[in-house]
């Protein structure tokens, strides 16, 4: 028998077993080019992933469940001993409803002290060895925009949290996991990110609402501001077959 292929299918059955919500914006997808936006939201046809990169995203999932489970375990069995009350939060949902933007952030934790309510929010992301050195390895080796999505995306939860729980403080983690020394480092992520994520999204909330589904026209790539946000993003997105742009010039992905 292949294990490979017997594997692959079964990573397939559990992909089509996920809920998928139909004309809104996605907070991991925070920072995007506004056609690939534009694409999800009105629900086009994406490419089919390959085993490989099905085997990446399940990596990353069983990751996310264990920690998610310890944070179960850890909450059960904190007491407060002070005033202070904590609560422990994980696999929470978010909704910007002015935006139509929906999300949900890895963990948690709100600390009332009396009157002031304090608000640790994370976001885990497991991160490959050239991943891990853009950030944390030697000073040439590090690139200071290779996490920008990724802050949108905190940004994007923080403001979530901010409507849900009105904290007077609020705090923004990245917590990475590296994949192949299983390290993990715990990185703060400035508060300008909501105003940045805020931003972002009235973007493209507002070009959704002018434009609609006649952004194929509007959104031309390499001379629309945006489309695509970074030269990158073609070679690995998932509407790569439909979209016009030849930025990846068309080649294997992977």
């Amino acid at each position: 028998m292949n294990i490979e292929s017997i594997y692959g299918d079964y990573l397939k059955y559990q992909d089509s077993l996920r809920e998928k919500d139909e004309h809104v914006f996605h907070a991991s997808t925070a920072g995007s080019c506004y056609r690939k936006q534009m694409y999800s939201y009105y629900d086009y046809p994406s490419d089919e992933k390959d085993s490989k990169s099905y085997r990446i995203l399940r990596l990353g999932t069983l990751v996310h469940k264990d920690v998610e489970e310890a944070l179960i375990r850890f909450e059960d069995q904190h007491v407060n001993l002070t005033d202070i009350k904590h609560s422990v939060y994980s696999e929470q949902k978010i909704k910007l409803k002015e935006f139509d933007v929906v999300g949900t952030y890895d963990a948690g934790e709100k600390i009332e002290d009396g009157d002031k309510v304090t608000f640790n929010l994370y976001d885990l992301k497991t991160a490959a060895a050239y991943k891990w050195t853009t950030k944390f390895g030697r000073k040439e080796n590090r690139k200071p925009d290779s996490d920008r999505n990724y802050k949108l995306q905190l940004g994007t939860y923080a403001l979530g949290v901010t409507s849900d729980h009105n904290p007077d403080k609020i705090n923004m983690y990245l917590v990475w996991y590296n994949k192949n020394t299983s390290q993990i480092r715990e990185q703060l992520v400035s508060n300008e990110w909501m105003d940045n994520a805020l931003m972002y999204w009235s973007d493209v909330y507002d070009m959704k609402e002018d434009i609609g589904n006649y952004f194929r026209e509007e959104l031309i790539p390499e001379i629309e501001f945006g489309v695509p946000m970074q030269d990158w993003e073609c070679r690995y997105c998932q509407f790569y077959s439909i979209c016009p742009s030849t930025l990846a010039d068309k080649k294997p992905r992977f």
